[in-house]
């Protein structure tokens, strides 16, 4: 199973499964602005908003969950298709964490995911997550008429769909095997 249909699958169990099971996470994730045009920056926030901060500490794992090799964020602003923290040992009672990310991205709707694990916790593992995911959305518009779409954005929001359809019953699957269905 490719790296990016893991993650499509571990946030859409995330979302759906983990709710029953994992609390909210302490930490909210927001992308600004959420829609922009091709080529614009987005800013990336991490904010702390647990009720009663605590003093654990947590390692935050961001992944965008429609890229086919790359799927998890670093601290750099580079992708990296194996598990790479996007900030290690995190606290509730520290600050936000506040970081521009300056990358081009293709005309498309992306899926952002913040995993929260215990410290050299593998994000990957579902029996490590200590909160459901916090998944946010974000859209990009293409430039200006006239510039055209190059065909490696066609073909990256072709894949962005086939891995998302895969996903879909993929988790069906296990969903119906889980629940004792045919």
């Amino acid at each position: 199973m490719s790296g990016a249909l893991l993650v499509a699958a571990l946030l859409a169990l995330g979302a759906a499964v983990a709710d029953a099971a994992l609390p909210a996470p302490p930490f909210d994730l927001t992308l600004s602005p959420t829609s922009l045009i091709e080529g614009e920056p987005v800013t990336i926030r991490v904010t702390p908003t647990a009720s009663t901060p605590d003093a654990a500490r947590y390692d935050l794992y961001l992944l965008l969950a429609s890229v086919e090799e790359a799927a998890f964020l670093t601290p750099e602003g580079t992708w990296a298709p194996t598990p790479v923290p996007y900030a290690r040992s995190v606290s509730t009672v520290d600050p936000p964490i506040v970081r521009p990310w300056p990358h081009a991205w293709p005309p498309g709707r992306f899926a952002f995911g913040l995993v929260v694990v215990p410290p050299s916790g593998d994000p990957l593992g579902r029996d490590e997550w200590r909160y459901r995911p916090a998944i946010t959305w974000f859209d990009v518009a293409p430039r200006a008429s006239g510039t055209g779409t190059p065909v490696s954005t066609s073909l990256v929001v072709l894949g962005v769909a086939a891995a998302g359809a895969a996903a879909l019953v993929w988790w069906a699957t296990l969903a119906r095997a889980t629940a004792g269905g045919p």
